[in-house]
């Protein structure tokens, strides 16, 4: 009997910490613009964003509407737009879903061993604080994998393959040796060495640096070029974020209580004086 009521106990206090776990903000949408729903985990039925500093927890999903956009803030304080017509899961502490849409990250750079990771149908995103943004294209029909884009601002991301291994278009760049060979070759030969400037390999990881972009196929990864839609997302995210800091300053301001005026000193006694003369 003993027994039974001790291991009660413990199933109690493992449900109690994981109740009260999953019932931490991991963040907050700071401000929205247009529609934006949030969604419970497992819950088919969302809320309607209302309240700038709506609170986040581990399941919740955030999609935008078009014409729309979210700007989150997350307790370690790395920043994320959600721009219009796109989703994100936020399936743990630093652990976050694209799943439709554009979404643009500011991750923010600790000591820490494991940083964040970003999670999609072929690969998980290793990152250990820099700015970049996704990309994953609606699947309507939800038969086979949605394909994504990374674009790569600063800093570098690392990425993992769910299973098998990618097999990656990599350019070959050989200026110099290109233009003594063009010189000298025939049109024929160098219409089969452009066939052959793209090689392919096989590898289980691959990482990437910034300023660079690649769009991943299923397990296929070839580089891509920033467009000015991308760009302009960028700058979303800078305003986002220089927003929040001026808002920060402007809090650690206001808590600060100026020094107290100085006390009036009492006025020396006339008569006493000329008393004492």
């Amino acid at each position: 009997m003993k027994k039974i009521l001790f291991l009660a106990a413990v199933f109690t206090v493992i449900t109690a910490t994981a109740f009260s776990v999953d019932k931490v903000s991991l963040g907050e949408i700071a401000s929205a613009e247009g529609k934006v729903n949030i969604y419970k985990e497992n819950e088919v039925r969302g809320e309607t964003f209302r309240k700038n500093n709506h609170k986040l927890f581990k399941g919740d999903r955030i999609k935008t509407s078009g014409k729309s956009k979210a700007f989150i803030n997350f307790r370690d304080q790395s920043k994320v737009v959600v721009l219009e017509k796109s989703m994100l899961t936020i399936d743990d502490f630093k652990k976050y879903s694209p799943a439709e849409g554009k979404v643009v990250f500011k991750i923010t750079k600790t000591n820490e061993a494991q940083g964040v990771q970003i999670g999609l149908q072929t690969t998980v995103i290793g990152v250990k604080g820099t700015t970049f943004l996704v990309e994953v294209e609606p699947n309507a029909d939800g038969i086979g994998t949605a394909p994504a884009k990374v674009y790569l601002k600063e800093g570098e991301l690392e990425f993992t393959s769910v299973e098998g291994e990618f097999k990656r278009y990599v350019e070959q760049v050989q200026e110099e040796y290109n233009n003594f060979v063009n010189e000298t070759m025939s049109d024929y030969e160098k219409y089969l060495r452009e066939q052959n400037e793209e090689f392919v390999e096989y590898v289980k990881e691959f990482s990437i640096k910034g300023g660079t972009a690649v769009s991943i196929d299923g397990n296929e990864v070839r580089n891509i070029e920033f467009g000015d839609d991308v760009n302009s997302a960028f700058r979303e995210l800078d305003l986002f974020s220089s927003r929040i800091n001026v808002q920060g300053q402007t809090q650690k301001k206001e808590a600060v209580r100026p020094p107290a005026p100085p006390r009036p000193q009492p006025k020396p006694d006339r008569q006493n004086n000329k008393a004492g003369q």
